[in-house]
């Protein structure tokens, strides 16, 4: 990439700072949509554990082509790019660190991006102001102003954003929510989700700082996070127990719970949120919690997310799962599939006693149960697809931020220690700026977000 690309578009330049970042992204490059027949030329930003997992995906599609890879760690690029010459039978896809190469090709229609999440937002953004849709992970940003950031380049630009929650993909997920939001369930007045496992007492342990591997980019894996020593403990994979770069598992995992619990309850976000918790049963580096209770309140549902790392024991059978309530019965929903349970209506207690004997109203309500279908494989097809329809996809940048938007409001108020309340038209938090302050972050010299 010359540097004239680099400051065409508000790249960060050699020296590590943003160059032009106002003028570049004042007018964006808006590609062309593929037509229907077309090939889709993709590239992949991010190509370790999730990244690998969507390339078992994507590579299953006849009509799509990986023709670049890129990741700060050597191995992963390289690896990536010689399995993708395997899988497709032909040329070995372009290789390197720096994703911004790809962006200036012509050819490329899209962008996977499957990095950490504290680097979602500025290849997101810099890939749509280059033309480029995009399919990224979830959660959507590791802020609120990163997601919102977000969402303003694609629709300035008019590209693609899809999100990888793709439990909406899923047959029996929608099943479910058509079931609660039929009024089956009578009122759904209270809501479960939860994450339970037992690695305590050890956890991931701790390891010490160490030297930076030659064949990583270790600065660049950073990117607007703050500086710190490299350790493995804080590096691939490992990087979601750190809030440097992640939200620990209520961001994780909750995203994909909450999101299907937003569906169906046809809500955007709850009034307010509080959350208890710590790192009390794993001794290891993480200062994210290892147990966490969150409780959000909607108009007429109480939401509770429950995480605890240090015992094991399902909840009704399930080591993760959303739990919708209503009067009529419950619905019992993850990955595998769903049960819809009647419930048995009782007299208060005492009732009897005081008014004599009285019947109580029969439910009509039958029990029944879908099994689970891996909604990945739809996810994909629905993003390439939309790539030449150009609708909005099953999990667009909006619906997904909405989503994630939770995780970062649990972990808020795990931080603060108290209640809040979050005006979700405004974004930002009723009357406490110091609670508003968490929903960003001065991004490290070199990474900010640029001007959309």
């Amino acid at each position: 990439m010359t540097s004239e690309n680099i400051s065409r578009r508000g790249f960060v330049g050699t020296a590590g700072v943003a160059v032009g970042a106002a003028s570049a992204f004042a007018a964006p490059a808006i590609g062309r949509a593929s037509a229907a027949s077309e090939r889709k030329r993709l590239g992949i930003i991010g190509a370790g554990s999730r990244g690998n997992q969507l390339l078992d995906t994507f590579l299953e599609q006849a009509d799509v082509d990986l023709v670049a890879v890129a990741d700060v760690d050597d191995r992963h690029a390289n690896e990536t790019a010689d399995r993708i010459k395997e899988v497709k039978k032909g040329e070995r896809p372009d290789a390197g660190r720096d994703y911004r190469a790809m962006l200036d090709r012509k050819d490329l229609d899209a962008v996977i991006i499957a990095t950490p999440d504290h680097w979602h937002a500025l290849p997101t953004i810099h890939a749509v102001m280059a033309g480029k849709d995009v399919y990224v992970e979830k959660p959507v940003a590791h802020n609120v102003a990163e997601g919102r950031a977000m969402i303003e380049a694609g629709k300035k630009t008019g590209k693609i954003i899809a999100v990888g929650t793709q439990q909406r993909s899923s047959n029996h997920f929608r099943k479910a929510v058509e079931v609660v939001q039929s009024g089956k369930l009578g009122k759904v007045f209270w809501v479960q989700t939860w994450n339970f496992e037992n690695i305590s007492p050890v956890g991931m342990g701790r390891t010490p700082d160490a030297e930076t591997p030659p064949y990583v980019d270790y600065d660049k894996w950073l990117g607007p996070a703050p500086e710190r020593p490299f350790n493995l403990n804080r590096f691939h994979l490992l990087f979601r127990w750190y809030f440097d770069y992640a939200g620990g598992m209520m961001s994780d995992w909750g995203v994909h719970l909450n999101d299907i619990v937003l569906w169906a309850l046809n809500a955007r976000a709850p009034h307010s949120v509080y959350a208890t918790g710590g790192v009390r049963t794993t001794d290891d580096d993480r200062d994210t919690p290892d147990t966490l209770q969150v409780v959000y309140e909607f108009p007429e549902t109480t939401l509770t997310y429950s995480m605890r790392k240090g015992n094991g024991y399902k909840f009704n059978g399930h080591d993760y799962g959303i739990l919708f309530c209503g009067t009529e019965g419950s619905l019992m929903l993850d990955r595998s599939g769903f049960e819809v349970i009647p419930d048995q209506v009782s007299l208060p207690y005492g009732i009897k006693l005081v008014h004599g004997p009285r019947e109580t109203r029969k439910i009509t309500l039958e029990g029944s149960k879908e099994k689970g279908d891996d909604g990945q494989p739809s996810h994909v097809r629905n993003f390439l697809d939309c790539l030449a329809s150009r609708e909005k996809p099953t999990s667009d940048i909006e619906i997904a931020h909405q989503s994630t938007n939770t995780c970062h409001l649990g972990n808020i108020a795990y931080k603060l220690g108290r209640k809040l309340n979050w005006d979700a038209e405004a974004e930002h938090f009723k009357n406490d700026p110091e609670a508003d302050a968490l929903l960003a972050r001065e991004a490290r010299k070199g990474y900010e977000l640029p001007a959309v």
